[in-house]
């Protein structure tokens, strides 16, 4: 498994996580034990591997902000009849889309993102489809559309910041709209109002440089006119951006350093110049160490199976975990060419699994152009490979 597929996963289901209702005040809290909620948000991210296409609560997608909406949902709230259904309706498929599909470059993973109409129970609805570098995606819905001129829908955003260094914003816009302007920091940034063929409603895209922060949006008509506004809620810090690290930092090969984090579970983060460019979840039990019985058995994927490595790269630099019987990894390209990484111990004394990294120049892309990777013990011979064809 990837590092990063994981990481999208985990960034799919977080920002379902940020818009879904909250418990009640009173909700005994003996309920919600934290091992309850490990094992809830480990079943999840286990059904994320093996489900491609997810469907979220309509009720629970509404957007991070709306002109004139509820700040905390970013909807009106006394307009809003709906009701969450159980289990989930898919709207994602042929039969409930409306219009043509608008196909995008999706700037942060530079790969294509698909934007739609779909006719849900409760009204049109915007939908996406995103497809990351790995080869892995998901499909969703947002919530129904009323009376607003536009919504913000969704982004690109994850943590870590892509490598691209870029992020896109998108939304809805009614037919009077032609312009949208974000307004960051360091100024404006004007984006494309798109119209695809048969759908009710415009879609907008703005992309951004993905260390700027966007404050709101502007959306003016024709004649530049402004029609509405939308004051853009932010959103929440991942635990890994200010946690401390538990013990040393490692400096490990291409400047990378890595260190162990709390968060509660136990987490690596790869960083780069202070900034993160990579992690590897959970190493604590139910996640990539889960139940080994002993330092010389397999790390375990999030579907209980054995795995030979958590891959991680951005821009040049390769990275990850393996098995503690992997003295060597090496990446070979299409051409034959080869990189090869030593493996060090865990420091922290985790156990299970070694560390590698190295660096590259043979692709700015591992995933567009296909690698296969290796790994060799102690003597030399071959221990394990995975082949990684072109996504």
């Amino acid at each position: 498994m990837t590092d990063e597929l994981e990481s999208f996963l985990r960034t799919e289901f977080g920002h379902a996580a940020e818009r879904a209702p909250k418990a009640p005040p009173r909700l005994p809290s003996e309920v919600i034990s934290r091992s309850n909620r490990r094992r809830t948000r480990r079943n999840a991210l286990v059904a994320g591997v093996c489900v491609t296409a997810i469907a979220l609560p309509i009720g629970l997608i509404s957007t991070r902000g709306t002109a004139g909406g509820d700040a905390a949902t970013g909807a009106d709230v006394s307009k809003i009849t709906s009701t969450p259904r159980f289990p989930v309706k898919d709207y994602t498929g042929d039969e409930f889309r409306i219009g043509d599909v608008l196909l995008v470059d999706n700037p942060s993973q530079r790969r294509p993102i698909s934007l739609w109409y779909a006719r849900t129970d409760d009204g049109a609805a915007l939908c996406k489809r995103v497809k990351s570098r790995t080869g892995s995606g998901s499909a969703e819905c947002g919530r129904p559309l009323r009376a607003e001129e536009a919504t913000e829908q969704g982004s690109t955003e994850t943590f870590p910041s892509p490598a691209t260094g870029l992020l896109m914003y998108f939304g809805t816009a009614r037919d009077g709209i032609a312009r949208v302007t974000a307004l960051t920091g360091g100024g404006k940034v004007t984006g494309t109002i798109h119209r695809p063929k048969g759908a009710p409603q415009g879609i907008w895209t703005v992309t951004v440089p993905s260390d700027t922060r966007v404050t709101a949006y502007e959306f003016a008509g024709r004649d530049g006119e402004t029609i509405t506004r939308i004051d853009r809620q932010q959103g929440g810090v991942p635990p890994e951006a200010r946690a401390e690290p538990v013990g040393a930092t490692v400096e490990m090969p291409g400047k990378l350093v890595v260190g162990l984090y709390e968060t509660p579970d136990k987490t690596l983060v790869w960083k780069l110049n202070g900034q993160a460019v990579g992690r590897v979840h959970s190493l604590t039990p139910g996640g990539a160490a889960i139940g080994r019985g002993g330092s010389d058995k397999p790390l375990i994927d999030m579907d209980g199976r054995p795995m030979n490595v958590q891959l991680g790269d951005h821009k040049e630099h390769w990275f990850g975990i393996t098995s503690t019987k992997t003295a060597r990894v090496e990446l070979v390209f299409p051409d034959g060419t080869t990189v090869k990484a030593r493996t060090r111990p865990d420091p922290w004394k985790v156990g299970g699994f070694r560390l590698f990294a190295g660096t590259q120049r043979h692709t700015d892309d591992l995933y567009r152009d296909g690698f296969r990777i290796i790994g060799y013990s102690r003597d030399g011979a071959e221990l394990w490979q995975e082949d990684h064809g072109k996504s």
